[in-house]
């Protein structure tokens, strides 16, 4: 493996496609070494805490890079059939196409629409991996290309105008066949119309930009603090630079301390910043400062006033973080407080800019940053700097019309020479005037917004703010009369102050063209390069700011959620030119980056730059107040998590802070709910749910929603679960129906999705409950440190005791804890809580029943009902008793031959509304045993009636293999009075005359080859029982429940 993990010592100095070396060593993967995760088991070293020098540093993370991009690639190939496909339309090689490897091939894809291309993406994007094919892929054994097992192909370039025509580089020559070729022509070329698919896999732009850090130019490159964070070394960021303590040579003066005062900080919060700010001056040795921001602390606020005041010291500094979320939250906050301070038309927001992936960072849905958002900036600069309508063209027009507007019209003469098409005099100036002056407002405006305060200085900001003012007050009439003609009537001041004013407008036009020396016209390309060129605060992700290596110096960064980006990625912008000094936010207790990888994550590749300095013991500034959670909620995480060093604010001490939301007990501020005789199943990906514990949870959020709606007082819940198929089975079960109110408001989430929220009242699904004590990733201090932290009023954790406390873990610690401050309750003590508990049990012991046989009879039925797989896993996610007693009631009628006798239909399968929005799918079928062919109920699915399009789909697909005579006999009615009845056919039998006979009378000594016992007779059991009786019943399941085979 190791010559795939060199870098080649002969390569060219500017490549076609960046990581070019990964981008080689995925396409050297086969279908074989891709289906297989143990490819680089051994192989992949763990990553050390120090290192002797770069080099050792920078191929330490190579290895587990390349094992995280090969997780990744496994992982979408089971997903394979919900990958987004998109047809080729044309292909042909490249200009640069050049054996041996540089196949690189211009395509055109067909116009996506929605219902075109599988999946959410409807375009491909830059450095997108995609497989060739010949079809669109159900299966891995449809990734073929002719005669080829398996091409991969990686997206170089899309066409900015037209994103349907891409660039893509081949692991291997696209070969076309010569028997039948179809061509197009497409100019002087010729174009290959094939039916061709590109299926998308992965997006590669993260890990190309992670292995380009991994491999800086040895020509140049800035690794001085790259070089100071390889081993421990206590002065680097530990305290104050002692030359410049002795020089006096500190930026923090008095009166900057007294102006952080009315930013109503903390103690712990102005020293950060202090520290930070004292720092940033210092050219005598490379910094990195570590700001350890617990939960509820107010990070976020002590970030946005430190880049407040590093904005107002005009320090160039890039801020930015792992996700898109993280960064939209800290740039939205210092757009608030810059807002606060600015002078006329928002002059000085253009020294602040946000860039990265419009679509990822939903943009649109985030009003508040459109101002500082590149791609829309450059939208409204680039209609300033037009060369015919821009603001310069405009400007002087203006000029001309103010100066000789009797020229500018026998100009007009000259150019309309047809005598209806002109206007007056009068008309020509008032026309020209009005339009020129509202352009003139658009561009000054969109200037004094969007352009850096180095590239406008304050001074023409105000002139051009005094221009519109003039402008505003001048008249057709002032432009039109000769300045020099007077009649002594009485208004000559009048006249001749309108014409200073005129003049005074002319005179600060020409000095605003005289000082702004921009070009009259800019590309688009152009003016993002001035605009990040010049602005001083940057905001984007870690992996974007690899843009900015071709840009001007940074001379600061500040990294927020530091402790959730991997090192290795950290290393993109720590190599950015110029830079001296680093501040990392974070809080390395809470969770970490995401690792797809089992071996990569072993290795430690998910380890922040954040975590690794603290265990080398670096200094770290702690934010010691919490200002979000009840102290009754923050009392345990402090204590097991920082060792009781956070303070609780004032705030959320005083007694007005306790909320009240529900009468009984167990709601309180914090409470552990006992859901004593939960069924912990498996869900889609074998993770767990919990369906006692996802109805508890609905009737809790039912219960609030009354008292919200009630009381008229809003009311945000959040509910989070460590598993996502219990996230989705609560989100099933509570569905839309709180999300149209303005005042209650429910999200559910996995705890990584809640990182970084907050809620008035969290309720936590732990979900596990079994004998064993078995609890799985759950024992993961940092996912339990978060998801016990989000709350600010009312903290409700809902688990099994038996199984939290049988477990050595922070878990048995929390149950403990709350006996002893008497926060523990039983959930059964809510008498509404105890009954849903009991329809939830109840309607699991009829799922376990039916899940048992997939051939079931009802007592008195004709009919055997055969149930389907789809139809068993759909049936597990409704917890509703009242539900399934309406599909068992209608399977329970179907079996004794209720069946309307409707009038033959094209298709076989029928459909029956079991309740609003949710619907039932059957058919007659044919199945055989022994010497007959025999009819039976088919129940093909329980599902939202807004998805049976696509179910009916895949159904007629079946029913199309089906012969004519196997059809017929589906559809063949035998009805004996009011019912209908099964018939049998003999199996040799293939003439519409043969002799049919009725096997309702004999049917109980019917059964099926699959069964290995005959089915008994399901009874309705749908009277509610008592709590006591469900223990019994559910102990003695839960006693027996198999272990896991994985928690996801």
């Amino acid at each position: 493996m190791q010559h795939l993990l060199k870098v080649k010592e002969t390569k060219k100095k500017e490549r076609i496609v960046k990581g070019r070396d990964l981008v080689d060593v995925v396409f050297s993967w086969s279908l074989l070494d891709v289906l297989n995760s143990n490819l680089y088991k051994g192989q992949v070293d763990k990553i050390p805490t120090t290192f002797s020098s770069t080099k050792e540093y920078f191929e330490s993370f190579v290895n587990p890079l390349i094992e995280e991009t090969h997780s990744a690639l496994l992982s979408s190939m089971q997903t394979l059939r919900r990958a987004p496909a998109f047809k080729f339309f044309g292909i042909k090689p490249a200009k640069d196409f050049e054996t041996p490897k540089d196949f690189l091939y211009e395509v055109s894809l067909h116009i996506m629409s929605d219902t075109t291309c599988n999946g959410s993406r409807t375009q491909l994007e830059v450095n997108d991996l995609i497989a060739v094919t010949d079809k669109r892929p159900d299966r891995i054994d449809d990734l073929r290309f002719s005669n080829e097992p398996y091409l991969l192909a990686l997206v170089c370039g899309v066409n900015e105008d037209h994103p349907h025509l891409i660039t893509i580089l081949a692991s291997k020559p696209i070969v076309f066949e010569d028997d039948n070729p179809q061509t197009t022509k497409r100019g002087k070329g010729a174009r290959k119309s094939l039916s061709l698919f590109g299926v998308y896999l992965i997006n590669m732009m993260t890990n190309i930009r992670i292995w380009t850090g991994l491999h800086p130019n040895p020509e140049g490159g800035n690794l001085k603090l790259i070089s100071t964070v390889l081993q421990i070394n206590n002065e680097f960021g530990g305290g104050s630079c002692v030359p410049c303590q002795e020089n006096g040579e500190s930026v923090v003066s008095h009166n900057l301390e007294q102006k952080l005062r009315s930013f109503k900080l903390n103690s712990s919060q102005e020293d950060a910043i202090l520290r930070c700010l004292e720092a940033k001056d210092c050219y005598h040795c490379n910094t990195i400062k570590l700001i350890w921001g617990p939960p509820g602390t107010g990070k976020t606020k002590t970030t946005s006033v430190l880049l407040l005041n590093l904005l107002k010291m005009r320090c160039r500094t890039l801020t930015c973080a792992p996700t898109n979320i993280a960064v939209l939250e800290v740039a939205s906050r210092v757009v608030k407080l810059v807002s606060e301070s600015l002078w006329f038309g928002g002059y000085g927001l253009g020294d602040i800019v946000l860039f990265g992936n419009k679509e990822r960072m939903k943009i649109d849905d985030r009003e508040d940053l459109f101002d500082v958002f590149l791609d829309y900036r450059v939208e409204e600069l680039y209609r300033c700097f037009m060369a015919v309508t821009g603001w310069r063209a405009n400007v002087n027009h203006m000029i001309y019309l103010l100066s000789d507007p009797k020229e500018e019209y026998r100009q007009y003469l000259v150019k309309n020479g047809m005598p209806r098409l002109r206007h007056s005099f009068k008309e020509f100036v008032e026309v020209g005037f009005s339009r020129l002056r509202y352009e003139l407002h658009l561009h000054f405006s969109t200037l004094c917004l969007h352009l850096p305060t180095a590239l406008l200085s304050f001074r023409v900001a105000e002139k051009m703010n005094q221009t519109n003012y003039l402008l505003r007050h001048i008249t057709v009439s002032d432009i039109i009369l000769n300045r020099y003609y007077r009649k002594d009537n009485g208004k000559e001041n009048g006249r001749f102050e309108n014409d200073t004013r005129k003049q005074d407008c002319l005179k600060m036009l020409r000095s605003i063209c005289e000082s702004i020396t921009l070009p009259d016209f800019i590309g688009k390309f152009e003016l993002k390069k001035l605009c990040l060129a010049n602005a001083y605060l940057l905001f984007c992700t870690a992996s974007s700011s690899a843009k900015l290596h071709m840009s001007s110096p940074i001379e600061l960064l500040v990294i927020d959620e530091a402790a959730q980006l991997k090192e290795c990625e950290s290393a993109i912008p720590l190599q950015l030119p110029g830079l001296q000094h680093a501040v990392l936010i974070g809080d390395e207790k809470q969770l970490p980056a995401m690792i797809q990888s089992k071996i990569a994550s072993e290795a430690d590749l998910g380890r922040s730059l954040f975590e690794r300095l603290v265990l080398l013991g670096h200094k770290k500034q702690l934010l010691n107040m919490q200002y979000r959670m009840h102290p009754s909620i923050s009392y345990f995480p402090n204590r097991e998590f920082y060792g009781m060093k956070i303070l609780d604010a004032p705030s959320v001490r005083v007694r007005s802070y306790e909320r009240k939301f529900l009468p009984e007990k167990m709601y309180g501020p914090y409470s552990f709910i006992n859901v004593a005789y939960g069924r912990e199943q498996f869900g889609q990906g074998y993770s767990s749910k919990n369906a006692v514990e996802v109805s508890v949870v609905a009737e809790i959020v039912s219960k609030l929603y009354s008292a919200s709606k009630k009381a008229r007082k809003p009311i945000s819940v959040g509910v989070i679960s460590p598993y996502k198929a219990q996230v989705f089975a609560i989100q099933e079960k509570i569905g839309e129906k709180y999300n149209s109110g303005e005042l209650f408001s429910v999200s559910v989430r996995s705890v990584d999705g809640f990182q970084g929220g907050e809620e008035d009242i969290i309720i936590i699904s732990t979900v596990r409950s079994n004998g064993k004590g078995t609890i799985g990733f759950l024992s993961n201090q940092q996912r339990t440190n978060v998801a016990l932290t989000r709350a600010r009023y009312c903290l409700w954790i809902l688990g099994n005791e038996a199984t939290l406390t049988n477990n050595k873990s922070v878990w048995r610690k929390l149950v403990d804890d709350a006996k002893k401050r008497d926060c523990f309750h039983d959930a059964e003590d809510d008498e509404s809580l105890a009954q849903c508990m009991e329809r939830s049990t109840t309607a699991l012991d009829d799922l376990d029943k039916l899940r048992n046989q997939k051939l079931i009879s009802f007592e008195n039925s004709i009919w055997k009902v055969w149930l389907s797989n789809e139809f068993l896993k759909s049936l597990e996610t409704i917890v509703d008793s009242e539900i399934n007693t309406r599909i068992m009631s209608f399977l329970e009628k179907l079996s004794k031959g209720e069946l309307q006798q409707e009038s033959e239909t094209e298709n076989l399968f029928r459909r029956q509304e079991i309740d609003d929005g949710l619907s039932l799918i059957w058919a007659i079928d044919i199945i055989k045993k022994e010497n007959h062919h025999v009819q039976v109920l088919k129940i093909w699915h329980i599902l939202p009636s807004s998805d049976i399009s696509g179910t009916e789909k895949c159904l007629e697909k079946h029913y199309k293999k089906y012969t004519k005579v196997k059809i017929e006999r589906c559809r063949y009615i035998c009805s004996q009075g009011n019912l209908v009845v099964p018939m049998r056919w003999p199996v040799k039998s293939f003439s519409k005359n043969d002799i049919i006979s009725d096997v309702s009378r004999s049917f109980a000594l019917l059964s099926v080859a699959e069964e290995t016992v005959t089915p008994k007779p399901i009874k309705k059991q749908w009277k509610l029982r008592k709590v006591r009786t469900i223990k019994r019943k559910v102990s003695t399941s839960t006693s027996n429940s198999k272990k896991s085979l994985n928690e996801y």
